[in-house]
């Protein structure tokens, strides 16, 4: 591969953009989260733990469907590019993660974790996704790489901006404001 000589120029500047973006979610101080969490509300701490839940979701399937996505692309500085989205979704679900095991009571971890297996709103929205990428799974078409596409486009437009405006609106009142930052770069 010689990155000098490409046929998308752009993509090698989009590359260099993304790596540019890497960070290290422990490196941001939740200290405060854990005390803000266990005076937050209980339907605070249940949408602290759905969206969370929900979150960690979405971006483990992202995961795992980028390599369907690039599949049939052939330029070898697109796959760099998708193989860096592989690489900060990953990033984007150890930060949840590291939220998970460090704010939300260890007896309690693993119900955060299968939260969007027993809501069945979260389940369904889940469900819904991931039916979008499993057809050109399923059945490589055309059409279905589209709606993968599109589907991408969802998740990553309307879905993940969605989930964090809670943590923003919890930060604006002054409660959990290591986890709003973990959102602020994953926004980046």
């Amino acid at each position: 591969m010689n990155l000098n000589n490409v046929r998308y120029d752009w993509a090698i500047g989009l590359w260099r953009q993304m790596r540019e973006n890497f960070w290290v979610a422990e490196k941001l101080d939740i200290s405060q989260d854990v005390n803000d969490y266990c005076n937050l509300t209980p339907a605070e701490r249940r949408a602290f733990e759905g969206i969370l839940s929900y979150l960690t979701f979405l971006d483990s399937v992202q995961v795992m469907n980028i390599p369907n996505i690039k599949l049939p692309i052939t330029a070898p500085e697109l796959h760099m590019t998708f193989s860096e989205q592989q690489s900060q979704e990953a990033l984007h679900d150890q930060s949840y993660q590291y939220m998970i095991e460090t704010i939300i009571p260890s007896d309690h971890r693993n119900q955060v974790y299968d939260f969007w297996r027993e809501d069945h709103i979260l389940r369904e929205r889940c469900k819904f996704i991931a039916s979008l990428y499993q057809q050109y799974v399923d059945d490589p078409t055309e059409e279905h790489y589209f709606i993968a596409l599109m589907a991408d486009y969802l998740l990553e437009g309307i879905y993940f901006y969605n989930g964090f405006i809670f943590y923003y609106n919890l930060a604006s009142r002054q409660l959990m404001p290591g986890s709003a930052d973990i959102f602020k770069m994953i926004n980046r």
